[in-house]
């Protein structure tokens, strides 16, 4: 009988062994033609790898410069860097759906938003609810709301950060002020009042560390959904965030939830704001909460990391910078005050192109964003069977020489201002993509965020002078998706002639 036990086991071992190996196999003969890593074919461990070291979006970028446009990463993963067949493949009727890559991202394990429905109707119809509100329909006070958070961002700097030499040198953290700034602008459109980071010049509660700390076991999930089954078990319940939490993740989420609980009830309170406009718009009570909470976070993040790069890149381009400050010295005087107005800044052509241009040398948002079809395809001429997880080379896509010209490696806003109307049209409609623009899977957030660039960028440069403090080493970064900078300190300094009041 121990004999046959025996025999049994060493049986089942093995055919458990000859299945993997199998599948194995199967899964790498299936995408044999595209070429790639080596290893990735045979595992996920090589995104995995390339996932934790924080340069993902350098290295995808990478692949596609040595094996071609279409390059395979995974058993079931290829990236593409042509902008043309991303366009395509995120049009509205391209038959392509996100992957199951984006439940990693889900801020409840157990349910969906819409930064992570996958089915295609049911994202519809999230995202049909939250047009008004994204929107800013309805919101009278939207804008003056921004110019408060920007007036007052501009006050923390004159009373702590302006060096000189009576003063000596006093750096801005950039990496954290201007997270300070989009979460207080994001959370007064949103609820009508900031929650105050800016005056408080601190991260309240240790909620933007928390979050940051999240951005790498997210990450991992989605490149790994069966552990998403885990998460959803008992037995880890008790670890995750909870609302009661006094800091942390679990704060901010007890903070969205007494946000948005004061809507309801026979007490409820109404504000124009874009959480009064979720609760109007028929969602449930479960989904305003979920998606007031995807609003703060995406339309803080993401903004926060461009306005960033804005100021280094200018920092470091001269010529760029020179006339940035000519154009907005000769609007000064003739724009609304104290801080000029959105119609106003998109009037303004080498503003724009300064935006435009950094969201193109460095996308906020970086991650692989796969999507899937159930049809077969071809990508770049190459045979990609229904199934395979195609995502994109957010780097390679913005890099393209025959869009962007010879130079589209470097930063230059000069491109926006004389390219002819074919080209402008073709490098707009790529540059698009940062926000997915004009795809199924359009940024709700861009409109916010625009305004918010246009605006921040016009005022700063208005009053001030920067340059990084350590020119060597301007900064510390990591992408996950999201890009964290850290240690970005800035030397500001007052200019001599300005128009600001």
């Amino acid at each position: 009988m121990a004999l046959l036990n025996k025999t049994f086991f060493v049986a089942g071992a093995a055919a458990l062994v000859l299945y993997f190996f199998s599948s194995r196999v199967l899964a790498w003969r299936r995408l044999r033609h595209i070429p790639g890593p080596a290893s990735g074919g045979w595992s996920k461990f090589w995104m995995a790898r390339h996932q934790v070291s924080g340069k993902m979006c350098l290295t995808l970028e990478a692949v596609c410069d040595k094996y071609g446009p279409l390059s395979r990463i995974g058993p079931n993963y290829v990236v593409c860097s042509d902008p043309a067949e991303i366009r395509r493949i995120w049009s509205v009727h391209s038959g392509y759906s996100r992957s199951r890559w984006y439940n990693g991202y889900r801020i409840d394990p157990n349910s969906d938003s819409v930064l992570t429905a996958n089915e295609n109707k049911e994202h519809h119809r999230i995202r049909s609810h939250l047009l008004a509100g994204y929107s800013g329909r309805g919101q009278g006070a939207q804008e003056q709301l921004i110019d408060a958070q920007i007036v007052n961002f501009i006050g923390l700097i004159e009373s702590k950060y302006l060096s000189g030499r009576a003063a000596g040198t006093r750096p801005l953290d950039m990496a954290a002020g201007m997270q300070y700034l989009t979460q207080d602008v994001t959370s007064a459109v949103e609820f009508g009042a900031p929650f105050g980071y800016v005056t408080a010049d601190a991260d309240l509660h240790g909620v933007i560390a928390a979050l940051e700390s999240m951005q790498l076991p997210c990450s991992l999930l989605a490149l790994l959904p069966p552990l998403l089954a885990l998460i959803k078990s008992p037995l880890v319940a008790p670890l995750l965030p909870k609302r009661a939490d006094p800091s942390g993740v679990g704060r901010l989420l007890g903070l969205v939830h007494d946000r948005v609980g004061e809507r309801y009830g026979d007490a409820k309170r109404h504000n124009p704001d874009a959480l009064q406009a979720f609760v109007e718009s028929g969602l449930s009570r479960a989904e305003v909460e979920a998606e007031a909470l995807v609003h703060l976070l995406g339309g803080s993040d993401t903004t926060a990391t461009a306005l960033r790069n804005a100021v280094f890149y200018l920092s470091t381009h001269p010529r760029a910078y020179r006339r940035l400050q000519a154009e907005i010295d000769a609007a000064a005087g003739i724009v609304a005050r104290p801080v000029i107005a959105d119609t106003e800044a998109k009037k303004l052509p080498f503003l724009q192109a300064c935006i435009k241009e950094t969201l193109r040398m460095w996308p906020p948002i970086s991650g692989l964003m796969p999507k899937v079809s159930d049809r077969d395809d071809v990508i770049c001429g190459v045979a990609v069977p229904a199934g395979t997880n195609v995502a994109w080379a957010v780097f390679g896509v913005m890099k393209n020489r025959t869009v962007f010209g010879e130079d589209a490696g470097v930063f230059e806003p000069m491109r926006w201002v004389e390219a002819d109307a074919a080209r402008l049209r073709d490098m707009e409609a790529t540059q698009g993509l940062v926000f997915a623009g004009g795809t199924r899977w359009d940024c709700l957030g861009k409109k916010l965020a625009y305004a918010e660039m246009g605006k921040v960028i016009f005022e700063l440069f208005l009053r001030f002078d920067f340059s990084m403090t350590d020119p060597i080493k301007p900064f510390n970064w990591f992408n996950q998706g999201f890009t964290q900078h850290e240690h970005m300190n800035v030397t500001i300094t007052k200019r001599d002639t300005i128009t600001a009041s």
